[in-house]
């Protein structure tokens, strides 16, 4: 049976993705992001499920930078609605609240409800979030999380459904070592990469123009700081289809000419996006 990684404690909404991706498959805990990676990589977990992008935060910074050196290739993805709720001790008043903790995306995910009426404190995962308030037993703190994290942890649900908009969704990965997934027919493929470009004006424009003309949709585009390199940025981009295939061959020889780098992260078949 496949072991999986997945970060945070039990509840959170990695382990509901790891759960969609691997349904038969032993999930366990890692810690952190960074600890779910050096599993996968040290051959502990046969892959790890990581949050990658999120509808309404965008990229989860955190998850691409240990992604981005391409060394555990993106296998799968799955997309989940993120319906997150404020959890407290039971029989606790929205009054007593001061302090509310999470993950930073999910806190940004939440910005209209919080508005400046509590101190934010950012946390491994949601999760962990409501674990740690459930422990805590101090009831001027709240969790941002989902209903079975709270259920897991017997917190109360005091507010439903907070974030910014109803429809917010995140999209999670799976990554694993070895090579990249070969083609297969029948199936909807996507392609993650890193692309730094030349230092000029122009050089974005000039590097993905490759896409247009050899017909590669484009689904994605982030920037990113470059490590050591102030002012400097590289860039995560999606693209529909598999290297394999001839229009996306050429594109990506293309860019890469010219480019100063590309990595290609991974190839997997694209989830289903409400």
């Amino acid at each position: 049976m496949q072991r999986i990684a997945y970060p945070g404690v039990a509840g959170s909404y990695t382990a509901e993705a790891a759960a969609t991706l691997y349904p038969d498959a032993e999930l366990y805990s890692a810690g952190t992001f960074a600890e779910v990676f050096a599993d996968v990589r040290d051959g502990k977990a046969d892959a790890g499920v990581l949050p990658i992008e999120n509808s309404l935060a965008g990229l989860v910074v955190e998850t691409w930078d240990l992604v981005s050196d391409g060394s555990l290739p993106i296998c799968g993805e799955a997309v989940l609605h993120i319906p997150h709720c404020l959890g407290v001790l039971p029989g606790t008043t929205l009054d007593a609240v001061t302090d509310v903790y999470s993950h930073p995306v999910a806190l940004q995910q939440c910005r209209v409800f919080l508005n400046g009426r509590f101190e934010q404190h950012g946390v491994s995962t949601t999760s962990d979030a409501a674990r740690n308030v459930a422990e805590g037993g101090d009831r001027t703190r709240a969790a941002i999380g989902s209903p079975i994290a709270m259920r897991t942890y017997g917190l109360e649900v005091l507010v439903e459904d907070i974030s910014d908009h109803v429809e917010n969704f995140t999209r999670f990965i799976a990554v694993r070592k070895g090579a990249p997934l070969p083609y297969a027919d029948g199936v909807a493929w996507r392609t993650a990469l890193r692309v730094i470009t030349g230092h000029k004006p122009g050089a974005l424009h000039d590097a993905i123009e490759p896409f247009r003309y050899h017909g590669v949709n484009m689904v994605s585009l982030h920037s990113r700081p470059i490590p050591g390199e102030p002012w400097r940025y590289q860039f995560a981009v999606d693209v529909d289809g598999h290297p394999s295939e001839d229009a996306v061959a050429r594109a990506l020889g293309d860019v890469e000419r010219r480019s100063a780098l590309l990595v290609v992260l991974g190839t997997y078949p694209a989830a289903v996006r409400p």
